[in-house]
Order: structure tokens, then C-alpha cells, then sequence
């Protein structure tokens, strides 16, 4: 009977396992049935990409007979998109492949409102299926088949990041999206104020206690950094259009403090840990939290060595309850002193914190790894 995927799987076991199918690595499973992974315009079967990566994770070849290549947690489908990864039906583009053109206002606001159910039934931890979801929206949207619903899906997630809104998790955001996209968007959050106001106070946003770190496996833990987006910019100008800006989560974010505190609290843990478990008891016991006991303004939260060399590394820790795309701020302070200890300076992005948190490392000057928009300035006569 087939069983789950073995946890461990990482983004980069996949990459590798399809370098290896181009490499014509022979293996035991058959062509793809029902769903196809695309990858940099090419295909591949998503059951035995994820067999054969799981060699990476745990050793062996999963062989067909013993998981699922399908849509459910622990599925291989689910496994894949997790991982950020875009699976489509077999014979499905990555645009429109059954009408090749672009979708009309109808039918941007039906996948504008599912999308925005989902998003709330996920903040408010209420169970859901996206599968489920495409299917419901096929015969509203004719023509348009489910890796198509999927990609604007996507789209509408770039757009949503772009605004420093919440985004589905799964959904991958993918910019260069249909211009018709953003306003409409906009304006499905004019006529419904209250969605943002009660995604606003949902529980995976607010956490309220500490996250435990038992034995904290680093492999799931710690994520590569997401993909560089490039959204369109936006040409409204609000002092002409009398547009208002809507809830700005990354600004909530930075203000958290609470949010903040247990951030900093998870990666000071983690850093000693980490320490701990290369056999640097010496060193993990000099962790210095130390924006709680020097104070804020230092440009850095986490006082921490390198194991190797007992260098000096400091970690800047950024935190939200939402995913791995979304936006945050950095002070003036934090900027400066990237830059001028690039090497020893290290951001910790940690996301998805109410659920189960997981961080990207920022090694370096943020005004080289970042696009910095200002958006405060200090004013003088």
C-alpha cells in the first residue's frame, strides 16, 4: 500500500534529480499520466522525480509501488509544489494553452474571489483544498484549464506581495502578470474591506508564545533564499487618485515586537544549537542576545561565532507570520552596518513563524543582495 513521501525532501534534491534525468539517469518508473513538473521549459514526471530524489533524503530509490504521485499531503504533486515547484496537468502550458488569450474582467474577479477564499480559510488555519478549489472554477471559466487557473493564481500572489499583502502558501508568486490583474485586486479589497481587517488578526500572524527547539533538523529549518521577483512597478499616483493605502503587513510586521522578541528568541536558540551540535560548547555558551541585553540601534539582534575560525558573526533577525516572498523593512542602522561588515554580517529571515518557522541567511551587504526602496525619509531645514 502506498505511504507517505519520507520527510527531508529539499529543493535542492529535486534540482539535482532533474540534472540527473538530463543526464539520462535510468530508473524503474514510467512516463507521466495525469501531471507533468516544467522546469526552466522542460517536463518531467513528477513520481519519478520524487523517487529518484529521494536517494538524496533518505538513501534509496522510493520505488513507484510505495507512495503516490497525487494531490493530497504526502503525495507527490503536494510534495513538489510545496517545494516551490509549478506542476500542471499533462499538456498544459505555463500560459493559456487552450485559448491563448488574455483573461476578461469576469473572469479575473471569479479567480480574484476563490483566490481570496483560500488565502482567509489558510490565515484562519481552516482546512481547504486547492485541488479542489481549480476544479470548482473549470466550468465558470471556459476554456481555461487547471494549470492555467494554477499560474494566475501565482500571478495573483506577486501581485499581493507586491502591495505587502499576505499571500497563499504554495502559490508561488510569479510576476509579469496581466496588467488588468493589480486593479482588479484592488478593487475586489475596496468592495470587501473586511477581508484584509479579518485576515488581520488571524492566529498564524499573532503568535503568542515561543516556538520549541528540541532538535531542530537544519535541513528543514533553514531554506534557500526565494527567487529573485520583479514585479511591474505601480503607475498609480494616490494624491491624484485619491486611493488610500490599505494595511501595509510588512510595516505591521516591523512594529510587532512581540512577533520580533520571539523571532530573535527562536534564532538565538537555534544558534546555539547549532554551535552545540558542531562541539563548540565554548562558543555557544558566548551567544549574546543582544538587542535585549545591549539594547536596539546596534544595526544587529544576535551576537554569534563562526565554529571554524571563532569569528564573530552578526545576525540581524527579521520576522513574519507569513511566507518565504513576503517583504520586510530594515533600518538605517541595519543597512550600515551590512555594508560595513559585509563579512561577518548575516540577516535571518524567518517566515511562516505562527506555523512552523523556517528561515532564509542574507550573507552580506543588504544593498547588494536587496532592492531597497525608501520609503521614510528624515527631513531638515
Amino acid at each position: 500500500m502506498p505511504q507517505s513521501i519520507p520527510a527531508g525532501l529539499t529543493k535542492y534534491h529535486i534540482l539535482k534529480t532533474l540534472a540527473d534525468l538530463n543526464d539520462g539517469v535510468k530508473h524503474p518508473f514510467g512516463p507521466s499520466t495525469g501531471y507533468e513538473l516544467v522546469y526552466e521549459q522542460k517536463r518531467y514526471a513528477p513520481k519519478t522525480v520524487v523517487g529518484l530524489a529521494c536517494r538524496y533524503s533518505i538513501g534509496r530509490i522510493l520505488l513507484p509501488e510505495e507512495f503516490s504521485g497525487g494531490e493530497a499531503p504526502g503525495q507527490a504533486n503536494f510534495v513538489l509544489r510545496k517545494l516551490g515547484f509549478t506542476v500542471v496537468r499533462k499538456g498544459d502550458g505555463q500560459e493559456e494553452p487552450q485559448t491563448g488569450k488574455d483573461w476578461n474582467e469576469n473572469e479575473v474577479r471569479l479567480i480574484i474571489a476563490d483566490y481570496f477564499d483560500m488565502l482567509e480559510a489558510e490565515l484562519l488555519d481552516k482546512k481547504y483544498k486547492k485541488s479542489e478549489h481549480r476544479k470548482a472554477l473549470i466550468p465558470k471559466l471556459v476554456g481555461r484549464s487547471e494549470g492555467s487557473i494554477e499560474f494566475k493564481h501565482q500571478n495573483i500572489s506577486a501581485v499581493m506581495v507586491e502591495q505587502g499583502w499576505p499571500y497563499i502558501e504554495g502559490y508561488k508568486p510569479r510576476g509579469n502578470y496581466q496588467g488588468l490583474l493589480a486593479a482588479a485586486v484592488d478593487s475586489f479589497l475596496d468592495e470587501n474591506p473586511n477581508v484584509l481587517r479579518r485576515i488581520e488578526t488571524a492566529p498564524l500572524l499573532n503568535p503568542s508564545k515561543p516556538k520549541s527547539l528540541s532538535n531542530p533538523d537544519f535541513g528543514k529549518v533553514i531554506v534557500d533564499p526565494p527567487e529573485v521577483i520583479k514585479p511591474p512597478k505601480p503607475a498609480e499616483k494616490p494624491w491624484l487618485s485619491r486611493r488610500a493605502k490599505k494595511i501595509d503587513f510588512a510595516e505591521r510586521d516591523a512594529q510587532n515586537r512581540k512577533l520580533g522578541t520571539l523571532a530573535e528568541q527562536f534564532v538565538f536558540d537555534l544558534e546555539r544549537h547549532r554551535l552545540n551540535v558542531a562541539g563548540r560548547d565554548d562558543l555557544a555558551q558566548k551567544v549574546v542576545w543582544a538587542s535585549k541585553v545591549i539594547g536596539d540601534g546596534l544595526g544587529f539582534d544576535i551576537l554569534s561565532f563562526d565554529e571554524a575560525d571563532d569569528s564573530e558573526r552578526m545576525l540581524e533577525v527579521k520576522a513574519t507570520g507569513l511566507g518565504k516572498f513576503f517583504p520586510f523593512y530594515v533600518t538605517s542602522n541595519e543597512l550600515r552596518c551590512s555594508e560595513d561588515i559585509p563579512e561577518q554580517f548575516q540577516l535571518f529571515r524567518v517566515f511562516d513563524f505562527g506555523r512552523s518557522p523556517r528561515l532564509y541567511i542574507l550573507h552580506g551587504s543588504l544593498s547588494q543582495l536587496c532592492q531597497l526602496d525608501p520609503v521614510l525619509y528624515r527631513a531638515t531645514l
